[in-house]
Protein backbone atom coordinates (compact mmCIF):
# COMPACT_ATOMS: atom_id res chain seq x y z
CA UNK A 1 0.00 0.00 0.00
CA UNK A 2 2.85 2.41 0.80
CA UNK A 3 4.18 1.97 -2.75
CA UNK A 4 0.76 2.90 -4.11
CA UNK A 5 0.58 6.02 -1.96
CA UNK A 6 4.12 7.16 -2.76
CA UNK A 7 4.92 5.88 -6.27
CA UNK A 8 8.32 6.06 -7.90
CA UNK A 9 9.27 8.89 -10.25
CA UNK A 10 8.41 7.11 -13.54
CA UNK A 11 4.95 6.32 -12.20
CA UNK A 12 4.46 9.92 -11.15
CA UNK A 13 4.80 10.96 -14.77
CA UNK A 14 1.80 8.80 -15.69
CA UNK A 15 -1.21 11.04 -15.32
CA UNK A 16 -3.69 8.38 -16.35
CA UNK A 17 -3.98 6.64 -13.01
CA UNK A 18 -5.20 7.38 -9.52
CA UNK A 19 -6.16 5.75 -6.25
CA UNK A 20 -8.68 6.03 -3.44
CA UNK A 21 -8.59 4.47 0.02
CA UNK A 22 -11.73 4.62 2.14
CA UNK A 23 -11.58 3.17 5.67
CA UNK A 24 -14.69 2.19 7.60
CA UNK A 25 -14.41 2.49 11.37
CA UNK A 26 -16.84 2.18 14.27
CA UNK A 27 -18.31 5.62 13.69
CA UNK A 28 -19.10 5.05 10.03
CA UNK A 29 -20.53 1.60 10.70
CA UNK A 30 -22.81 2.92 13.44
CA UNK A 31 -24.01 5.75 11.23
CA UNK A 32 -24.85 3.32 8.44
CA UNK A 33 -26.88 1.14 10.80
CA UNK A 34 -28.52 3.95 12.77
CA UNK A 35 -26.67 3.33 16.04
CA UNK A 36 -25.98 6.27 18.35
CA UNK A 37 -22.39 7.54 18.42
CA UNK A 38 -20.43 9.67 20.85
CA UNK A 39 -17.01 9.96 19.30
CA UNK A 40 -13.69 10.76 20.95
CA UNK A 41 -13.65 13.60 18.40
CA UNK A 42 -16.12 16.51 18.67
CA UNK A 43 -18.98 14.89 16.77
CA UNK A 44 -21.90 12.71 17.73
CA UNK A 45 -25.12 11.17 16.47
CA UNK A 46 -28.18 10.48 18.65
CA UNK A 47 -29.20 7.36 16.77
CA UNK A 48 -31.64 6.55 14.00
CA UNK A 49 -31.31 6.96 10.26
CA UNK A 50 -29.01 9.76 9.14
CA UNK A 51 -28.44 11.34 5.76
CA UNK A 52 -24.71 10.74 6.13
CA UNK A 53 -25.35 7.08 6.92
CA UNK A 54 -27.46 6.77 3.77
CA UNK A 55 -24.78 8.47 1.69
CA UNK A 56 -22.11 6.17 3.14
CA UNK A 57 -24.17 3.16 2.07
CA UNK A 58 -24.70 4.66 -1.37
CA UNK A 59 -20.96 5.19 -1.84
CA UNK A 60 -20.24 1.58 -0.87
CA UNK A 61 -22.66 0.30 -3.47
CA UNK A 62 -21.33 2.38 -6.34
CA UNK A 63 -20.84 -0.17 -9.16
CA UNK A 64 -18.43 1.93 -11.24
CA UNK A 65 -15.70 1.28 -8.65
CA UNK A 66 -15.48 -2.31 -9.88
CA UNK A 67 -14.41 -1.38 -13.39
CA UNK A 68 -11.64 1.14 -12.81
CA UNK A 69 -8.40 -0.77 -12.49
CA UNK A 70 -6.55 2.38 -13.62
CA UNK A 71 -7.85 4.20 -10.54
CA UNK A 72 -8.78 1.54 -7.98
CA UNK A 73 -10.89 2.25 -4.92
CA UNK A 74 -9.73 0.32 -1.86
CA UNK A 75 -11.87 -0.26 1.21
CA UNK A 76 -10.51 -0.70 4.71
CA UNK A 77 -12.93 -2.93 6.63
CA UNK A 78 -13.02 -4.91 9.86
CA UNK A 79 -15.15 -7.45 11.68
CA UNK A 80 -17.88 -5.21 13.10
CA UNK A 81 -19.84 -8.14 14.53
CA UNK A 82 -21.29 -6.01 17.34
CA UNK A 83 -22.90 -3.78 14.68
CA UNK A 84 -23.67 -6.09 11.77
CA UNK A 85 -22.78 -9.60 10.56
CA UNK A 86 -19.58 -9.68 8.51
CA UNK A 87 -21.35 -11.26 5.53
CA UNK A 88 -23.84 -8.39 5.45
CA UNK A 89 -21.03 -5.82 5.49
CA UNK A 90 -19.10 -7.53 2.71
CA UNK A 91 -22.12 -7.91 0.46
CA UNK A 92 -22.88 -4.19 0.87
CA UNK A 93 -19.60 -3.34 -0.86
CA UNK A 94 -19.66 -3.39 -4.66
CA UNK A 95 -15.97 -4.07 -5.12
CA UNK A 96 -13.67 -6.99 -5.92
CA UNK A 97 -12.19 -8.62 -2.77
CA UNK A 98 -8.65 -7.88 -3.99
CA UNK A 99 -9.37 -4.22 -3.25
CA UNK A 100 -10.29 -4.87 0.38
CA UNK A 101 -7.81 -4.19 3.15
CA UNK A 102 -7.88 -3.73 6.93
CA UNK A 103 -9.26 -0.49 8.30
CA UNK A 104 -6.49 -0.30 10.94
CA UNK A 105 -3.60 -0.52 8.49
CA UNK A 106 -2.31 2.94 9.54
CA UNK A 107 -2.84 2.76 13.31
CA UNK A 108 -1.90 0.82 16.44
CA UNK A 109 1.33 -1.17 15.93
CA UNK A 110 1.54 0.15 12.35
CA UNK A 111 1.60 3.78 13.47
CA UNK A 112 5.41 4.18 13.59
CA UNK A 113 5.58 3.04 9.96
CA UNK A 114 2.73 5.40 9.10
CA UNK A 115 4.65 8.34 10.55
CA UNK A 116 7.61 7.42 8.37
CA UNK A 117 5.26 7.28 5.39
CA UNK A 118 3.97 10.76 6.22
CA UNK A 119 7.52 12.11 6.32
CA UNK A 120 8.43 10.52 3.01
CA UNK A 121 5.28 11.90 1.38
CA UNK A 122 6.03 15.41 2.61
CA UNK A 123 9.64 15.10 1.43
CA UNK A 124 8.83 13.66 -1.99
CA UNK A 125 5.64 15.62 -2.73
CA UNK A 126 6.29 19.02 -1.25
CA UNK A 127 3.65 21.49 -2.44
CA UNK A 128 1.78 18.65 -4.14
CA UNK A 129 -0.31 17.54 -1.15
CA UNK A 130 -3.81 18.81 -0.48
CA UNK A 131 -4.85 18.53 3.16
CA UNK A 132 -8.53 18.01 3.91
CA UNK A 133 -8.89 18.57 7.67
CA UNK A 134 -11.24 19.82 10.37
CA UNK A 135 -11.41 23.38 11.67
CA UNK A 136 -9.61 22.52 14.91
CA UNK A 137 -6.13 23.41 13.63
CA UNK A 138 -4.67 26.64 15.01
CA UNK A 139 -3.77 29.52 12.69
CA UNK A 140 -0.13 29.17 13.72
CA UNK A 141 -0.13 25.50 12.79
CA UNK A 142 -1.84 26.24 9.49
CA UNK A 143 1.06 28.54 8.58
CA UNK A 144 3.49 25.69 9.27
CA UNK A 145 1.46 23.23 7.22
CA UNK A 146 1.29 25.67 4.32
CA UNK A 147 5.06 25.46 4.02
CA UNK A 148 4.71 22.02 2.41
CA UNK A 149 1.01 21.65 1.58
CA UNK A 150 -0.29 22.78 -1.79
CA UNK A 151 -3.69 23.68 -0.35
CA UNK A 152 -5.59 23.20 2.90
CA UNK A 153 -9.35 22.66 2.82
CA UNK A 154 -11.21 22.70 6.12
CA UNK A 155 -14.56 21.32 7.26
CA UNK A 156 -16.46 21.68 10.56
CA UNK A 157 -16.07 18.99 13.20
CA UNK A 158 -19.69 17.97 13.73
CA UNK A 159 -20.16 16.60 10.24
CA UNK A 160 -22.94 14.04 10.80
CA UNK A 161 -25.36 16.54 12.33
CA UNK A 162 -24.50 19.27 9.83
CA UNK A 163 -24.91 16.81 6.95
CA UNK A 164 -28.65 16.75 7.68
CA UNK A 165 -28.82 20.32 6.39
CA UNK A 166 -29.27 20.32 2.61
CA UNK A 167 -27.46 23.61 2.11
CA UNK A 168 -24.44 22.53 4.14
CA UNK A 169 -24.30 19.16 2.40
CA UNK A 170 -24.42 20.70 -1.08
CA UNK A 171 -21.74 23.27 -0.25
CA UNK A 172 -19.51 20.62 1.33
CA UNK A 173 -19.73 18.43 -1.77
CA UNK A 174 -19.26 21.38 -4.13
CA UNK A 175 -16.12 22.40 -2.24
CA UNK A 176 -14.40 19.01 -2.52
CA UNK A 177 -15.52 18.58 -6.14
CA UNK A 178 -14.10 21.98 -7.10
CA UNK A 179 -10.83 21.16 -5.33
CA UNK A 180 -10.50 17.76 -7.01
CA UNK A 181 -11.19 19.35 -10.38
CA UNK A 182 -8.31 21.84 -9.99
CA UNK A 183 -5.61 19.18 -9.68
CA UNK A 184 -4.26 16.12 -11.41
CA UNK A 185 -1.79 13.56 -10.07
CA UNK A 186 -1.89 15.03 -6.57
CA UNK A 187 -2.20 13.48 -3.13
CA UNK A 188 -5.29 14.38 -1.10
CA UNK A 189 -4.75 13.53 2.59
CA UNK A 190 -8.09 13.36 4.43
CA UNK A 191 -8.77 13.64 8.14
CA UNK A 192 -12.33 14.92 8.59
CA UNK A 193 -13.99 12.09 10.49
CA UNK A 194 -16.93 10.28 8.88
CA UNK A 195 -17.31 12.99 6.22
CA UNK A 196 -14.06 11.70 4.72
CA UNK A 197 -15.62 8.65 3.12
CA UNK A 198 -18.38 10.54 1.31
CA UNK A 199 -16.06 13.38 0.29
CA UNK A 200 -13.57 10.93 -1.22
CA UNK A 201 -16.43 9.35 -3.17
CA UNK A 202 -17.42 12.67 -4.73
CA UNK A 203 -13.81 13.73 -5.36
CA UNK A 204 -13.08 10.44 -7.14
CA UNK A 205 -16.22 10.79 -9.26
CA UNK A 206 -15.14 14.25 -10.37
CA UNK A 207 -11.50 13.37 -11.02
CA UNK A 208 -10.13 9.84 -10.56
CA UNK A 209 -6.62 10.97 -11.56
CA UNK A 210 -5.56 11.90 -8.02
CA UNK A 211 -4.80 9.85 -4.90
CA UNK A 212 -7.47 10.28 -2.22
CA UNK A 213 -6.34 8.73 1.05
CA UNK A 214 -8.23 8.46 4.33
CA UNK A 215 -5.41 8.90 6.87
CA UNK A 216 -7.84 9.72 9.67
CA UNK A 217 -6.47 10.35 13.15
CA UNK A 218 -2.91 9.43 12.11
CA UNK A 219 -2.57 13.04 10.93
CA UNK A 220 -3.59 14.50 14.31
CA UNK A 221 -0.12 14.84 15.81
CA UNK A 222 0.99 16.59 12.65
CA UNK A 223 -1.95 18.96 12.21
CA UNK A 224 -2.95 19.52 15.84
CA UNK A 225 0.36 19.11 17.71
CA UNK A 226 -1.25 16.83 20.26
CA UNK A 227 -2.02 13.20 20.95
CA UNK A 228 -5.69 12.36 20.35
CA UNK A 229 -5.59 8.55 20.48
CA UNK A 230 -3.91 6.09 22.88
CA UNK A 231 -2.10 4.33 20.02
CA UNK A 232 -0.20 7.53 19.22
CA UNK A 233 1.70 7.36 22.51
CA UNK A 234 1.70 3.57 22.97
CA UNK A 235 1.73 1.67 19.69
CA UNK A 236 1.72 -1.72 21.41
CA UNK A 237 -1.45 -0.96 23.36
CA UNK A 238 -3.53 -2.52 20.60
CA UNK A 239 -1.94 -5.23 18.49
CA UNK A 240 -4.10 -6.12 15.52
CA UNK A 241 -4.37 -9.75 14.45
CA UNK A 242 -4.21 -10.95 10.86
CA UNK A 243 -7.68 -11.38 9.39
CA UNK A 244 -8.54 -14.00 6.80
CA UNK A 245 -11.73 -13.80 4.72
CA UNK A 246 -13.28 -17.09 3.63
CA UNK A 247 -16.39 -17.98 1.67
CA UNK A 248 -18.41 -20.94 2.92
CA UNK A 249 -19.78 -22.44 -0.30
CA UNK A 250 -22.28 -24.61 1.56
CA UNK A 251 -23.78 -21.80 3.63
CA UNK A 252 -23.17 -19.20 0.91
CA UNK A 253 -21.67 -16.90 3.52
CA UNK A 254 -18.53 -14.83 3.83
CA UNK A 255 -16.80 -15.52 7.13
CA UNK A 256 -13.79 -14.01 8.84
CA UNK A 257 -11.18 -15.59 11.10
CA UNK A 258 -8.07 -14.31 12.83
CA UNK A 259 -4.47 -15.44 13.02
CA UNK A 260 -2.56 -13.95 15.94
Amino acid sequence: MAALLNPSYPDLMNNNSGLALIRLGDGEMKLMFGVSVRSIDPWSWPGGQSRLGLDLRKALRYPKYQYNAFSPVYYGIYDAKDICPFHELLTMIYQHPKYLTYTNLFVNSNYPSTKLLHRSLIRDHRKKIILIINNGTSSKKLLELNEWACEIVQYPNDGPLLWENNQFREKAIDKIVATAKRYRNRLFAFSVGPLTRVLIHHAWLENPFNRYIDFGSTLDEMIKDRVTRPYQSNTELNHDPTYIINFDANKRLFQISTVN
